[in-house]
Order: C-alpha cells, then sequence, then structure tokens
C-alpha cells in the first residue's frame, strides 16, 4: 500500500508542474516582449523640462568690436566737457546740465575746501557715461579734477585723436590690453594734464583731467544737497542735486 500511494504522489506532482510550465513559459515571454518595448519606445519628458527649440536662443557676438569714427566726435565732447569740470569755473554746473547731464552734490564730502558733483549721460551708439568732478583749496592752489568713464563701451573710442591736437603733447601706446595715453599742455608752464585709456577686452573707457590753478586759498561755496527719503533715494526736488540758487557758484573757488 505505502508503494502505490507513494507513486499515486510523484504521478499527481509530475502531473502538476507539467499543468505549471506553459503558465510560466508565457508569464515569462510577456515580460520580455514588454522590455523590449519599453525599450523601443520613446523617453517621455519629465516634469517641468523646458522642451524649446535652443536653436531660438539669441547667439553671443563674437565678432570684433566697431572701430571709432576719425575724427570721434564723442572724444571731442567728453574732452570738452572734462576740461570745463576741471576748470572750477562758476558756471560749470548748469552748463553741463543744459547738455545733458544728470547731476549732483556730492554733500557726503562737501567741505569749505572740498566739493564733487557726480552724474550721467546716456551717448547712442556708445553708451552710459559717468562723470566725476571736483575742486579742491589748497592755500596756494587750486585743483579742479574730472573723470569720465564707461563700464563696457558699446565701440572703441578715437583716443588717437589727441595725438592731432596741437595744444597738447604727450605719448600714446597700444599694447595687448588697449590703449594707454598721457597728455600735458604743449606749453612750458603746463597746467592740464590728462590720462585717457581704453581696455581691448571689455572697452572699458577713461578720461581724467587735472588742472592746477594758482590763486589765493578761498572758501567755496556751500551747495544743498536734495533732501533724500529714509532709503536715501531722492526727495521731489529736480534740481539734480544742487541748490538753483546758488547754480551760479557750483563749484568754483571763491576768491575776490
Amino acid at each position: 500500500m505505502k508503494l502505490v500511494a507513494s507513486s499515486l504522489a510523484s504521478l499527481s506532482i509530475a502531473a502538476l508542474a507539467f499543468a505549471l510550465t506553459p503558465a510560466f513559459g508565457a508569464e515569462t515571454a510577456a515580460a520580455a516582449a514588454a522590455t523590449q518595448a519599453g525599450a523601443a519606445a520613446p523617453a517621455a519628458p519629465s516634469a517641468g523640462t523646458d522642451n524649446s527649440d535652443q536653436t531660438d536662443q539669441p547667439a553671443q557676438s563674437s565678432g570684433p568690436p566697431a572701430e571709432a569714427p576719425v575724427p570721434d566726435p564723442f572724444l571731442a565732447e567728453v574732452y570738452k566737457t572734462c576740461r570745463d569740470g576741471a576748470s572750477g569755473d562758476k558756471g560749470t554746473f548748469q552748463r553741463l546740465q543744459d547738455a545733458g547731464w544728470n547731476l549732483s552734490v556730492d554733500g557726503d564730502t562737501q567741505t569749505p575746501y572740498y566739493q564733487a558733483f557726480n552724474g550721467e549721460k546716456d551717448f547712442d551708439g556708445v553708451g552710459t557715461v559717468d562723470i566725476t568732478y571736483s575742486l579742491e583749496v589748497y592755500p596756494t592752489m587750486t585743483e579742479g579734477y574730472c573723470s569720465l568713464s564707461i563700464d563696457t563701451a558699446e565701440r572703441k573710442i578715437g583716443i588717437a585723436d589727441f595725438k592731432k591736437m596741437s595744444e597738447l603733447k604727450g605719448l600714446y601706446k597700444e599694447t595687448d590690453d588697449g590703449v594707454a595715453s598721457t597728455w600735458q599742455d604743449n606749453k612750458a608752464d603746463a597746467t592740464t594734464f590728462i590720462q585717457a585709456d581704453q581696455h581691448k577686452k571689455d572697452l572699458y573707457f577713461l578720461l581724467d583731467v587735472t588742472t592746477l590753478m594758482q590763486r589765493p586759498s578761498a572758501e567755496i561755496p556751500f551747495v544743498q544737497p536734495d533732501a533724500t527719503d529714509d532709503n536715501g533715494g531722492g526727495g521731489d526736488d529736480d534740481s539734480g542735486g544742487a541748490d538753483n540758487t546758488d547754480n551760479s557758484d557750483a563749484g568754483t573757488n571763491a576768491s575776490n
């Protein structure tokens, strides 16, 4: 009996295994087919991915900067402006405002013997020009100073035009870094000194003018700065930082 029972059990197990084998093979084939289909299908874009055409992005300009016109009207204008800024003349402030410069007095540094003005002006095709000009009074001399700069000019500036100005003498040099130059009045007792340069890489431009004046010391008339709000911004006064009642004296040495 034990032998018969054992034989019957073996036959049952074999039949069960035979019955399960086709089902297991079908499941394996189905899984393989799903795997192949997944590999062939394109990947779905993930959420938040920017699928816009990258060719729509603006191309960066890689060409050389535009050359300066000859002569360069921009250089002529800013040179005239900076000479005026360094002159110590009482009408400088008004003249520069009339020419489109947005000026304000640097009230934080103003004293009876020092005064500075800051401002800016936009030039089409060149960029935004920042200006600072000041007056410093010493016992036997007064110094006028003006600095104009452009962080990144839109073209080259015609600094070489200084070589054609007969009233100046100086040095001009072009290097791998850009243009550097230094000038002064073309006379024995020079009183005006100039530095002008432009970087080659970022086209940064700088023009400095210093004028020395033999004058007796005298206090500089005070110019009332604009009223400021709690955030340090300008008030409603649109006088450009100066008291318009004193514009005729702004930036001058009040000697008798």
